[in-house]
């Protein structure tokens, strides 16, 4: 049985919404294929396709379910009055600002699209306003947990995943699948978009020993090369996952991504945001969206090893990591994630057992 979703959060298909919103879609994303990542719009990446879909599906969500007049053109029911009614029924929700900012932003990209037109500056205003408090929550809450809290847990249910002699089913697979991306997120820092973007033998690949990331600055949100190595200590899970697990996640599909959904495709950033954030609240009793690793990984590095934060921050590509050479970028890069995994592994050390 699937899991059960509050019809209220519901996102509808495309082929759901009112005919006027379809057909406006359609024209915006001609030739693209949800099911796919491939782009046709120059504005929008995959991931910001995807994304607005989601967001302006729950659009018409509330739409319906509040009773507005859908034969209107799109633009005529994006109102003060009716976004006011929509912010009410996500707090209602107990959304986070953040998730409720990213909500306004994919109705307004959306609007910008279908009604380029039309003056949007007061939607703005809204999305600013979200965007600002989700900023300055993020600034003012306290981290609860370390590195040694996230890595240690994964590990060991990692382990105790290959130690049972035999391959996992589904579920299981889901469940390693989980554990292995946040032990890497934890050691690698990587943004979820990066993650979701590599491929083994493009992105990821085993050379002189050992498994290494190298991500092209196309790639990169600050446009530096990404290339370190895949700390030690995961190794064994990560070719117990390409494997064993991998294969069963595929369930006979092909691809070269790395991280693969349960219905067999590749994983975007936002399916790696939403199974982290599910993940981590079920397992860990805190939710942790994949950006927090980093405040989680950088923080750790600064209480176990203050004299190493500038490692840190090389390792976070930060903007103010002041370098012009590439070749320097690339050396800093990998002595920083292996200072990173030997600083997590001796913090372990001073942590209590996770229970």
């Amino acid at each position: 049985m699937g899991r059960k979703i509050d019809p209220a959060r519901a996102c509808l298909h495309v082929r759901d919404w009112p005919a006027s919103d379809e057909a406006l879609w359609a024209e915006a994303t001609s030739d693209h294929n949800f099911d796919s990542e491939t782009m046709a719009r120059r504005t929008w990446r995959s991931s910001t396709v995807q994304a607005n879909r989601e967001g302006y599906g729950r659009w018409i969500n509330h739409l319906k379910r509040s009773g507005a007049e859908l034969s209107m053109a799109p633009d005529q029911r994006v109102t003060p009055e009716q976004v006011k009614l929509y912010l009410r029924e996500l707090r209602a929700q107990k959304l986070g600002l953040q998730t409720i900012a990213n909500r306004i932003s994919q109705l307004l990209s959306v609007m910008l699209v279908f009604a380029p037109e039309q003056e949007w500056d007061w939607l703005r205003q809204r999305f600013n306003r979200y965007a600002l408090m989700a900023k300055d929550g993020r600034e003012t809450r306290p981290l609860t947990k370390l590195s040694g809290d996230i890595l240690g847990p994964a590990l060991k249910h990692m382990d105790a995943i290959r130690k049972t002699g035999s391959r996992p089913d589904l579920p299981r697979a889901i469940e390693y699948r989980n554990w292995l991306m946040l032990a890497m997120l934890m050691l690698t820092s990587l943004r979820r978009e990066n993650l979701a973007r590599i491929e083994i033998g493009v992105h990821l690949k085993f050379v002189n020993g050992e498994w290494l990331v190298d991500l092209p600055p196309a790639q990169v949100k600050q446009k530096k090369r990404i290339k370190m190595p895949i700390p030690s200590v995961l190794e064994p899970f990560l070719d117990f996952y390409l494997e064993e697990v991998r294969p069963i996640l595929l369930q006979g599909r092909e691809t070269a991504r790395l991280c693969i959904s349960r219905s067999g495709t590749a994983m975007g950033g936002h399916s790696i945001y939403i199974a982290v954030a599910n993940f981590t609240a079920k397992q860990l009793g805190e939710r942790i969206n994949p950006h927090r690793f980093r405040h989680i990984g950088a923080s750790s590095t600064a209480i176990a090893a203050p004299e190493k934060i500038e490692e840190a921050r090389a390792l976070l590509t930060h903007s103010d990591v002041r370098t012009t050479e590439e070749r320097y970028i690339i050396a800093k890069s990998l002595a920083a994630s292996r200072q990173h995994a030997d600083v997590i592994a001796e913090l372990r050390k001073r942590l209590p057992p996770s229970q």
